[in-house]
């Protein structure tokens, strides 16, 4: 595949399949059928095994035959060997920063870029998939594989954020999505 797909979820309760319907879909146009999730969104190490044996469940349920994950202890050599076995790459929700860190010190922002397949970024992969996120005082950066900021788990009752030109703002709400596509 030569062309990219970011798919910016705005929130999805991934214990209760709230987006099922995306995630199928996704599946439906993955050829490999082969997903991996980057799973570091939290410090906790208890949490994040619960999540993964949530995901690994969700996945496999919606057309996935092969979840794998990337883990932070792999070698630069088996990363490269992950990317190049999947054409869907998942970065779920929980802690922006925790999630940016990681990828960054890892540098691995650039093999996301580089990739040719589907990205999907929940809630916290959404922002460091963009420009970045503000959440009240809290500004959290992305790598601006997308060149937007974005607002996640926004509400149709609140108060839109709006930006100028150097500065669009898309508020993604919670359960629904926005999908990025070009060829490289």
């Amino acid at each position: 595949m030569d062309s990219q797909i970011i798919i910016l979820q705005g929130g999805e309760d991934v214990k209760r399949r709230t987006n099922e319907s995306l995630i199928r879909r996704v599946g439906e146009l993955s050829r490999s059928k082969k997903i991996m999730i980057i799973p570091w969104t939290s410090d906790s190490g208890e949490k994040e095994a619960e999540y993964r044996a949530i995901l690994h469940g969700y996945f496999s349920s919606n057309g996935f035959q092969e979840v794998r994950f990337l883990e932070r202890e792999d070698t630069e050599r088996v990363t490269v060997r992950k990317f190049d076995s999947v054409d869907v790459v998942y970065l779920p929700g929980g802690d922006p920063r925790a999630l940016y860190e990681e990828l960054e010190k890892r540098s691995l922002q650039d093999r996301l870029r580089e990739f040719r397949g589907i990205i999907v970024g929940n809630s916290a992969g959404a922002i460091v998939l963009s420009r970045g996120a503000k959440e009240g005082e809290t500004f959290y950066p992305g790598f601006g594989l997308v060149d937007f900021f974005i607002s996640v788990h926004y509400s149709l009752h609140e108060e839109p954020i709006s930006g100028t030109d150097e500065k669009i703002i898309v508020n993604i709400p919670e359960n629904m999505w926005i999908a990025v596509a070009g060829k490289r």
